[in-house]
């Protein structure tokens, strides 16, 4: 049965190959345990990952995947996890707003006029990732149904300037 996609399998992927080595994200200014790191997934899409990371330990991180034009403007997908051991300590909603913030200075220079969107698809279930998209989106969500898995799901998107 198909199922909405799931970051928190990418997380472990992340901190399996920081643990290897095989990744090397590299600090941000505004933030002492945020780091970021571009890559190009098979996809072929520009990916860009934020992670909150002590002692090669990742607490949570934040995905994001350029998806198109709204308009006029770019429009991003984030999805976003939180270690076990680190749930229920703030570190999505955290994660999700530094990095917004990081995206934004790192971007606003190439962009023709300011501002981006981000979006969220969460799953009907998932309860703490509605909460983290409600802080850091809007809490007015749209119900959908997600176009992957055709499952219903809710939509969140807001406008960072």
């Amino acid at each position: 049965m198909p199922s909405l996609v799931d970051p928190h399998i990418g997380f472990v992927s992340y901190q399996q190959a920081l643990t290897d080595r095989s990744i090397q994200p590299i600090p941000c200014d505004g933030y002492p345990e945020l780091y970021v790191m571009q890559d190009e997934p098979e996809s072929g899409d520009q990916r860009l990952t934020y992670a909150f990371i002590a002692n090669r330990v990742v607490k949570a991180y934040a995905v994001y995947t350029q998806v198109d034009f709204w308009e006029g403007k770019p429009r991003f997908g984030v999805g976003y996890a939180t270690a076990e051991q680190f749930r229920n300590h703030g570190f999505a909603t955290e994660i999700v707003k530094a990095s917004m913030k990081e995206l934004h200075r790192g971007i606003s220079q190439y962009l023709h006029e300011p501002g981006f969107y981000v979006e969220a698809i969460v799953g009907m279930e998932n309860l703490a990732s509605q909460k983290v998209a409600a802080r850091t989106l809007t809490d007015m969500p749209e119900t959908i149904v997600d176009g992957i898995s055709g499952l219903p799901a809710l939509y969140y998107i807001k406008q960072v300037v």
